[in-house]
This record gives C-alpha cells, sequence and structure tokens, in this order.
C-alpha cells in the first residue's frame, strides 16, 4: 500500500521540489560545489575537432550500417541528409560515388 502523503510517479510535476521526486529521477543539488579547474564538462568528442573527410568517414561508416542493403538513391539520399545535419557540404558527385561504394559492399 503506498503512503498517501507521498505523490506516486504519475503525480510528480516537473518543477517539484526534489525531496518529492520519485521513480529514479535525478535532481541536480542546488548546493554542490560547482566544478573545479581541469575537470570535464562536456563530452570528449566536443573536445576534439576532427577533419572534414573524418567526418564524412565517420558518416559513411554509419550509413553502410544503417542503410547499406537499400538502394543507391535511398543511400544517397540519406547521406544527403546526414551531410546537411552536420553542416557539411558535400558535392553531388562525390555523394553518388559514396552512395555506390557502400551498395557494392
Amino acid at each position: 500500500m503506498s503512503d498517501p502523503n507521498v505523490p506516486d510517479d504519475s503525480t510528480v510535476q516537473h518543477g517539484e521540489p526534489p525531496e518529492i521526486v520519485q521513480g529514479g529521477a535525478v535532481a541536480h543539488d542546488a548546493h554542490a560545489p560547482a566544478a573545479s579547474p581541469g575537470t570535464q564538462d562536456a563530452p570528449a568528442m566536443d573536445m576534439h575537432d576532427a577533419t572534414d573527410e573524418d567526418r564524412i568517414a565517420g558518416i559513411v561508416a554509419q550509413t553502410r550500417a544503417d542503410v547499406g542493403d537499400a538502394s543507391e538513391e535511398r543511400v544517397a539520399d540519406v547521406l544527403r541528409q546526414r551531410f546537411r545535419d552536420i553542416g557539411l557540404d558535400v558535392d553531388d558527385d562525390r555523394v553518388r560515388a559514396l552512395a555506390a561504394e557502400i551498395v557494392a559492399r
């Protein structure tokens, strides 16, 4: 039987004090000390710059894993979208060549 004085997960509202939030939610402690110098406070991937060729190779590998068995045109569409999503301008001839390479394997 649940305690009527403690809200269950269905009644907890976003923004309620952390002492009454349940269900495995993690509350940030307002009294916790700030991060000390030298601590990592961003994902490691954000700390290293990849070259455009590294980024292209990564997109190609992921696309091969995701849709490598699709048609060449579908693979090219996925590549175009993914390059656009990361802000990388890859000319259409290269996109088509990469798509053909993915489908050939």
